[in-house]
Parts: structure tokens; C-alpha cells; sequence
């Protein structure tokens, strides 16, 4: 039997994208968010999955659970694109969908774009379509049907393979912004063996002190995936009481770097080089190497393993 791997996903390192992909140990994947669509004009996904997985072009997969953690497009962006080029010839296929947005229509949210919400919408009745799932508004009949705020109060767990996938918080009227109300997910193996990740999206400070109490010392992780690309997200008391000895950054270059950023701030929390950050910090524009075609699984081949932690 393998091990659990994470893949923190980036096609170049100047793309500012929240995309993980994680292989069970017997070869399951599960996506988290996915990805932007304003740097390519074609999906880059179902190449990278089979790159992880090891198949060749256009062989068939699955992606067993997907998780969408909130309503911007630099998260599900690479979802909209794989759907554009879906049909009947596609050799791919999405088991389960989870994620639970805010009703827009009755929000006071205003940090999104209700365009790419809608084409998000089409995108899900794109699929639902193609595949003969005859619903109404799929993307309304799935939206908070398994994760939702009544449901995650003590946490729910979706297991994959022997990998929970532990929902430990959603979206909640208390914040006024919709990175704030990410879903939070702990990734652990069911058996508590190895490593676990706490992956906290956008969460912004008032989620991450909402995180602190409702579950405060046992938040404690392993590994931390940074809120909003670490800058802007949580607050340093937050990241104190999780004390993560692996930080995972899905930073691109010019956010890193950038000082009107507050990546800067961040990293004086932890005592991070900006040049040359320490092995404890997972820097997406970092790695010694990107594919030269994000469509050609044998460059994702080539490169994926710059990108994987185990469990």
C-alpha cells in the first residue's frame, strides 16, 4: 500500500491559484479547489491528475471527492475551464462534489463576481448534463447538501480510502468577506498514522479566530496550508495555536515578493528568508522546476514530484 501524497499544485510559478490534489494510498484522488483560469486559455487538471497518477494521455480517471471552499474563481477558476471543454468524449469523471457557499441572493456579501458565479452554475449543469444526472440546478442541489453549518459543528468526516477529510468550519454570517467563509479541512489518515494538514483556503482573521474558539488547542496541526496565499489571512495568534512545523504556501512570485503585499508580514512571523526560505516552509514559487506545457502529461511527469508532500 502507498502512502497519502499532497500535491500543491502550480503550472508556473507566477500564478496566484489555490489548487491541491491528493492521491490516497491506493491511488484515489481528491481536488481541492483547483485552480485559476486568467493565466490559460485551456485546462491544465486532468493532465496534471494523470502526471500524479502515472497514465498516459487521455486515459480515463476519476476524481473520487472534489472540494470547492468558496466563491472566487482564483479557486474554482479551473473548474469553469475543465467544464468548457467537457462532453461525452471526455474520459474523466467526478464522483462527489462538496462545498456550501452563501445564498448571493440574500447575502450582504460583496467581494465576488456574480458573473463568474453564474458561469460557475453553468458549469455544474454542463456536467449534470454530459453525464445524464437529471437535477435541476445542480450546482443549487448540491451546494451545502452534505457540508453544511448545521452539519460541521462537531465535524464532519469524509472518508476517501482511509484519508478523512474533516470539515471543521464553513461559512458564517459573523464574517463580512467570502474568503472568511472558506471551508477549513483537516486532512488526516484514518488510522492517525503519519502527518495531518490543516488546509484553511482564505480564511480571513475573524474565521481564524472564530476557528480558535470554537476548537482552540486541539486546531494544533502538523502541516498548515497558509490562509489567502499568506498574506492577508489569518492573524499570528491563529497560526500560534495551530503550530504547524510544515507551512505550505500557495504563493506565486510577485505576492512573495511584492512588498505592498502582506506576505512580508507573514513571513517575519516565522522568521522566513524571502530569498531563500528554510525546508519548513513549502513555497509554491519555489520548486526547481515547472511543466513547459501544462498540457502534456509527460512534463507533469517530470515534475510533479517538486510539488508532493507525504503524510
Amino acid at each position: 500500500m502507498g502512502k497519502t501524497e499532497i500535491y500543491q499544485i502550480f503550472p508556473n510559478g507566477g500564478y496566484l491559484m489555490h489548487s491541491y490534489v491528493i492521491k490516497t494510498p491506493n491511488d484515489k484522488i481528491v481536488v481541492m479547489d483547483g485552480g485559476n483560469v486568467r493565466y490559460m486559455k485551456d485546462a491544465y487538471l486532468p493532465f496534471a491528475i494523470r502526471g500524479i497518477l502515472g497514465l498516459e494521455e487521455n486515459e480515463y480517471f476519476e476524481i473520487d471527492a472534489w472540494f470547492i471552499t468558496h466563491a472566487h474563481d482564483d479557486h474554482y477558476g479551473e473548474f469553469m475551464m475543465m467544464m468548457k471543454e467537457y462532453d461525452e468524449q471526455s474520459n474523466y469523471k467526478v464522483n462527489n462534489f462538496y462545498f456550501d457557499f452563501p445564498d448571493f441572493s440574500k447575502t450582504t456579501l460583496r467581494d465576488y463576481n456574480i458573473e463568474s458565479l453564474n458561469e460557475l452554475k453553468q458549469s455544474f449543469a454542463r456536467y449534470a448534463k454530459v453525464n445524464g444526472i437529471n437535477v435541476e440546478n445542480y450546482f443549487d442541489y448540491l451546494n451545502g447538501r452534505v457540508i453544511n453549518r448545521n452539519s460541521v459543528k462537531n465535524g464532519l468526516t469524509i472518508t476517501v480510502d482511509g484519508v478523512d477529510f474533516c470539515i471543521l468550519q464553513t461559512h458564517d454570517d459573523s464574517d463580512d468577506q467570502v474568503n472568511g467563509n472558506s471551508l477549513v479541512i483537516r486532512v488526516q489518515n484514518s488510522d492517525k498514522s503519519g502527518r495531518n494538514c490543516l488546509f484553511l483556503a482564505d480564511s480571513s482573521e475573524v474565521s481564524g479566530r472564530r476557528l480558535v474558539s470554537t476548537y482552540g488547542d486541539s486546531l494544533k496541526s502538523d502541516i498548515v496550508q497558509m490562509a489567502h496565499h499568506g498574506q492577508g489571512g489569518c492573524d499570528k495568534e491563529t497560526y500560534d495555536i495551530i503550530d504547524a512545523k510544515l507551512r505550505l504556501w500557495p504563493t506565486p512570485s510577485w505576492v512573495w515578493h511584492k512588498p505592498q503585499y502582506k506576505t512580508a508580514q507573514t513571513r517575519e512571523w516565522f522568521n522566513v528568508d524571502k530569498e531563500n526560505p528554510q525546508k519548513s516552509e513549502f513555497v509554491g514559487c519555489f520548486y526547481e522546476k515547472y511543466p513547459e506545457n501544462h498540457r502534456s502529461v509527460e512534463d507533469w511527469k517530470n515534475t510533479v514530484d517538486c510539488m508532493k508532500i507525504v503524510l
